[in-house]
């Protein structure tokens, strides 16, 4: 009779644990039907029950709801799991976590390639609504499943880059540097990755490692245009003067037709009132390019200052005929700035500064015609 009222005792024991089994069971079943709420109360009950709370199932049900919630794109569904992926994401890994005989994890991995797509159009929606600290948290989670033992494939190089992307935007500095760094490890992205963590650098007001961004740009596309015009802008606006003409000079040895070269050489003497020297550089980047503005625009300033200097050096002659002589040649060196600046007028036919400069060399020089001219469209802007 004893060894009865035992057996029966477990019998009772068995069906309240397979009851409470069977309501994540049918908790799959109303996911696949499309039966959330059911599902989700079910799935409720299961985590707090004492049969099932710790039983890995439940949580994989779980995940799958959360899941299956985002798909829908219904946001009064996804209102069931607050960030569904997340819930989803946390779920597959407390199932496994459970799970002693790796029972789930197979099922879990079938989930994965599905999540993580599911992550990836989360994190781009969130970009570009410009909800770059939730783009980036999403893009985040996204390299952690594809870091994951579990995860059959290898991590995404373009998801770093995104990922650093989305820090840079949302100032998030530290984080930008890390991922454009694993981006610049897996040689993705090109020279943008460098670019950008230079960017970042100088919006740190690291100049340190903002230059040393550039300089292991450099070495690594010494033939890249961009990235050794920025290398010597930085070094312009740095007062680093002798660093620029070294990297122009690297740059020339290996691209001797290259008119930008020519042009910051050009810039670079104008900074130190070199005027000759400026001309002479400023010319040659003219004959490779003549459709460049600021080679055109920058040579007649380099006339005119010389012309300029010219005048304020004649003011000390006492002499009536040497003060003379040494005004006509001023007069013809401001003759030269016409050209280049009409010239640079073509090329940007509303740019102020032109204008403007074309104004006073019309004025000086008595060019009546082509000063009212210039004159009067300055007038036209203004108004």
């Amino acid at each position: 009779m004893k060894r009865f009222l035992i057996s029966f005792l477990i019998s009772i024991m068995a069906m309240g644990v397979f009851a409470q089994k069977g309501k994540v069971s049918s908790a799959l079943n109303f996911i696949d039907a499309g039966s959330f709420d059911k599902a989700k109360e079910a799935i409720d009950a299961a985590i707090v029950h004492e049969k099932t709370k710790e039983w890995p199932k439940t949580y994989y049900a779980k995940g799958r709801l959360a899941q299956a919630l985002f798909e829908t794109d219904d946001p009064a569904k996804q209102a069931l799991y607050p960030e569904p992926l997340i819930v989803a994401y946390n779920a597959y890994m407390k199932s496994i976590e459970m799970d002693e005989k790796s029972t789930m994890e197979k099922m879990i991995i079938m989930q994965l390639p599905q999540l993580s797509n599911n992550f990836l159009t989360w994190a781009i929606a969130e970009f570009e609504a410009e909800k770059f600290d939730i783009a980036l948290g999403a893009f985040e989670k996204l390299i952690e499943i594809q870091n994951s033992d579990i995860y059959v494939g290898s991590v995404d190089t373009a998801v770093v880059f995104n990922a650093a992307l989305s820090a840079y935007n949302a100032k998030l500095w530290t984080k930008a540097i890390d991922y454009f760094n694993q981006s610049i490890e897996f040689k993705y992205g090109g020279t943008q990755p460098f670019l950008l963590k230079y960017l970042t650098y100088m919006e740190m007001k690291d100049l340190e490692n903002a230059e040393k961004s550039l300089t292991d740009a450099f070495e690594t596309f010494p033939a890249d245009q961009n990235i050794l015009l920025n290398l010597i802008q930085f070094y312009l606006e740095n007062e680093m003067d002798d660093a620029a003409f070294d990297y122009i000079s690297k740059a020339k040895a290996t691209d001797q037709n290259n008119y930008s070269l020519y042009w910051a050489e050009g810039v670079l003497y104008m900074k130190q009132d070199k005027y000759d020297d400026a001309i002479a550089a400023l010319q040659r980047s003219v004959e490779i390019n003549p459709e460049f503005f600021d080679t055109q625009y920058n040579l007649g300033v380099c006339y005119y200052n010389k012309a300029s200097g010219m005048f304020n050096d004649a003011n000390d002659i006492m002499d009536n005929i040497k003060y003379k002589e040494a005004t006509d040649k001023a007069y013809e060196v401001f003759g030269e700035a016409v050209p280049y600046m009409e010239n640079a007028i073509s090329l940007r036919p509303d740019d102020r500064d032109t204008m403007l400069s074309l104004k006073e060399l019309y004025y000086r020089l008595k060019m009546t015609d082509k000063y009212d001219a210039i004159a009067a469209k300055i007038a036209e802007l203004e108004n």
